[in-house]
């Protein structure tokens, strides 16, 4: 250490200030231990390959007392399956230990709870968290809250013992949480976060209230880049960064997807979806994929799965604006009409339409009664698609699991309608879906799930079932009772689907 203060040493001090020397970079907590053992579990990829989850399988939940007080909008799986990390509108965030989940009995217990949002009094005492994000190759984990700030904060893990045999080694256990970083921009609430690595940097990504995108390098104190989102374009609902590292997408509240390339700091093309409504989540999709003799296998196309409104999700290449494939869920009135005689909105793809790249000095595009009626939703069916997760393969089954907000879990087989399903959600005495598709092209592009309507109270009553159809005690509603707001999968100590409500609860299903 320099002192800088004392005269002979002036110099030396400005000398190193010129250099931009960046500080030490914070200890993440990193997934390799010094003996080089992975301090998670082992994936089986033989079930990776064939793994399929079955349906209404649950084989653990949160429960009120134990669990979060309000809504449970985004949780993070840390990279080595150790644990996972809710984000919810109580203003704190848990921590979960997957090995935990095994041996209790089917009760979701957190292990730490991150309570450091709420105690910003100079901020607000009432802050939601609004995103998490386990940063890679690590143990820190970044939140999101509606107060205006980000935090960086690492779980602290007991490491497992080496002398265990491998039949009775257990995994790290996480022992602590410590605060590594603050920020705080003034742009209202930050509504999105991700992070990451690359050769020279540990770059965290949030978008703001305002619309912009703002970067943090954790190894220094640069900002590797910045970009801004027109307000007329709507507010941010998601963010996605590509594989590559070399992209972004962000969805917006008026149907907008723009793509931009982060090396040049440019967006590149502006889309809007043909629903004219909320885009309400997209995820990142494989791009080693094979469909009806059709490859898509070059490394920088982006894919992306898109939930919207009229309870359907689509896969789209946002650099072209294709609609590969679409994932509907049609309206209990239309489950008893024929294709054929279905309207076209709901037998046809929807599209991408395409916007020229606004300019820094481009005026407003749309004037305010343009902007209020683009905010109206014009949809028959009310329900949204708020979660997606996704596995495009070659090897293995190429499936996409939508959560809604008419609480149900679908299972789309990419590749067969025969192989849908709905995961969890199905009422009592309510026959499972019907699921077919449409070929256009000569390409399976659309899917459509029938829901029958459900029967009436009165016939289900014990009184008015015929007596070969009573099966004694009823079973129980795995179910949420509010709608889906997130999705994720594990894959150690064992395949897995986590979802999380309105309800404030946590499932694991298998």
């Amino acid at each position: 250490v320099i002192d800088g203060i004392a005269p002979e040493n002036a110099i030396i001090a400005n000398k190193i200030k010129a250099l931009k020397i960046p500080p030490l970079s914070p200890n993440l907590g990193n997934l390799i231990t010094d003996s080089g053992a992975f301090s998670g579990f082992d994936v089986n990829m033989s079930m990776k390959t064939s793994w399929v989850p079955k349906e209404d399988n649950l084989i653990a939940s949160t429960t009120l007392s134990s669990g979060h007080s309000s809504s449970v909008v985004r949780m993070a799986v840390s990279h080595d399956y150790s644990f996972f990390v809710s984000a919810s509108h109580d203003g704190t965030s848990k921590v979960f230990e997957l090995r935990q989940m095994q041996e209790t009995g089917g009760e979701i217990q957190s292990s730490l709870t991150y309570e450091g949002h709420t105690s910003q009094q100079e901020f607000s005492h009432h802050a939601r968290v609004n995103d998490v994000s386990i940063l890679e190759k690590s143990h820190s984990v970044a939140t999101a809250a509606s107060d205006g700030s980000l935090h960086v904060w690492k779980v602290d893990m007991l490491p497992s013992n080496p002398n265990q045999t491998p039949t009775h080694k257990r995994a790290s256990s996480v022992s602590g949480l410590g605060t590594l970083r603050r920020v705080f921009h003034g742009e209202g609430e930050v509504l999105a976060v991700s992070h990451f690595n690359t050769q020279s940097a540990s770059i965290i990504t949030y978008a703001t209230q305002r619309g912009n995108i703002h970067s943090l390098d954790l190894r220094s104190t640069r900002h590797p880049f910045a970009l801004s989102l027109s307000p007329d374009l709507g507010y941010l609902t998601d963010m996605q960064v590509g594989d590559d590292h070399n992209w972004v997408v962000v969805s917006t509240s008026r149907g907008f997807l723009s793509l931009w390339d982060i090396r040049f700091q440019t967006m590149v093309k502006l889309w809007r979806h043909s629903r004219n409504s909320t885009i309400k989540r997209i995820a990142n999709a494989s791009v080693n994929y094979s469909n009806g003799g059709r490859n898509i296998n070059e490394a920088s196309r982006p894919l992306i799965f898109v939930g919207s409104s009229n309870n359907e999700a689509s896969l789209f290449d946002i650099s072209a604006g294709d609609c590969l494939q679409c994932y509907r869920v049609l309206d209990p009135s239309l489950s008893f009409i024929d294709q054929a005689a279905l309207p076209f909105e709901h037998r046809s793809v929807p599209h991408l339409e395409s916007f020229d790249v606004p300019s820094p000095r481009s005026p407003r595009r749309f004037s305010l009664g343009g902007a209020l009626e683009m905010s109206v939703t014009k949809s028959s069916n009310k329900d949204f698609v708020n979660a997606l997760v996704g596995s495009i393969s070659r090897d293995g089954p190429s499936y996409l699991i939508a959560g809604s907000s008419d609480r149900m879990i679908r299972y789309w087989d990419l590749n067969s309608a025969s192989k849908c399903f709905c995961l969890s959600g199905l009422g009592r005495g309510q026959a499972p879906p019907n699921f077919e598709q449409i070929n256009h092209d000569g390409i399976f592009q659309l899917f459509l799930c029938r829901h029958r309507p459900l029967p009436p109270a009165r016939m289900t009553e014990s009184g008015n079932v015929p007596l070969r159809n009573r099966q004694g005690i009823a079973r129980s509603d795995n179910g949420h009772s509010d709608e889906i707001l997130d999705l994720k999968l594990i894959e150690s100590p064992s395949f897995g689907v986590l979802s999380s409500s309105r309800d404030g609860i946590i499932k694991l299903w298998n």
